[in-house]
């Protein structure tokens, strides 16, 4: 016909299953993965890809690499465990320090209680003193002005 390219219709069936007709397409897809991340495929799994086994003195390092760690855990632990002995210590301290000055302050209401008391009880005093001490000087010009009045009523008298 003269065509130079591929006609649609060809390209659908070169499309159609991969390319390579009746059940080809899974068949060259599974090869391929298998190909890529089996033993030695393609330069990508297995030994094939920079790996080596491991010499005597990388185990070594592994090893001591472990053994930093562990040390590194069983000082943190200790710090964690004198950390918490050191904040158990202060709040024990704060604790005795609150109930201390709790107690003092008990005993400051106790004090200033008795002191209202003791001033009460001297004001009830100095009014019975100072109530009965009125009352006499009272009387006393009371008798004076009587007597007062008869040394008058006796000097009018007798004038």
């Amino acid at each position: 016909m003269g065509e130079t390219g591929l006609s649609a219709s060809d390209v659908a069936l070169m499309n159609r299953d991969g390319g390579f007709g009746e059940g080809w397409g899974g068949m060259i897809w599974l090869f391929a993965i298998l190909a890529m991340f089996g033993n030695g495929g393609f330069g990508f799994g297995g030994r094939g890809y920079g790996e080596q086994y491991a010499t005597r003195d990388q185990v070594q390092n592994g090893f001591d690499t472990q053994n930093l760690q562990a040390q590194t855990r069983d000082i943190l632990a200790a710090v964690n465990a004198a950390s918490m002995a050191g904040v158990q210590a202060t709040n024990q301290v704060y604790h005795d320090v609150v109930n201390y000055v709790g107690d003092k302050y008990d005993e400051l209401q106790r004090d200033i209680a008795g002191l209202a008391v003791g001033q009460a009880n001297l004001l009830a005093n100095q009014n019975e003193c100072c109530g009965g001490l009125t009352r006499q000087l009272m009387q006393n010009n009371y008798d004076a002005a009587m007597r007062d009045a008869a040394t008058n009523a006796n000097f009018t008298a007798q004038i």
